[in-house]
């Protein structure tokens, strides 16, 4: 099975959120979360559901959440310069997707999709996401 193919495979279920600048869209789901149904990277075609409804978006017009570790690290990083709103919003991500049940992933998303301010700190687009998952499978982080 190829790297590529792999990825693939791992990208089927996860949460997104269509990027709220996206001038255009197939589906009018700017600022949306949705779930990816199917990949096709050589392509650069993500497929993702909204509740019935697909679209197909490149994977740069879509925002995926951090590792969990690394939030938590913006976290700490930002606790004592940041206004309480946008550190309790974070926390609530963090803490979702460390002690929360089985929609700890949408829940986290839907803070950051509410809080504008936090996204840098908790998400990031699905292309660079991608391309650190290449570079940790070829030895190259």
């Amino acid at each position: 099975m190829t790297t590529s193919t792999l990825m693939t495979d791992n990208l089927k279920s996860v949460m997104v959120l269509v990027h709220p600048d996206l001038p255009h869209d197939p589906v009018n789901r700017q600022n949306q979360v949705g779930v990816i149904s199917h990949a096709d990277l050589m392509n650069d075609d993500i497929f993702v559901s909204f509740e019935g409804e697909q679209g197909l978006y490149a994977s740069n017009a879509l925002l995926t959440l951090l590792p969990a570790e690394e939030i938590h690290q913006n976290l700490a990083d930002m606790a004592y310069e940041t206004p309480f709103r946008e550190l309790k919003a974070l926390t609530q991500v963090d803490l979702f997707l460390r002690y929360g049940s089985e929609n700890k992933e949408k829940m986290a998303m839907e803070i950051a999709r509410l809080n504008p301010d936090i996204r840098r700190f908790c998400l990031d687009t699905l292309a660079r996401q991608i391309a650190k998952d290449i570079a940790k499978n070829y030895g190259r982080e």
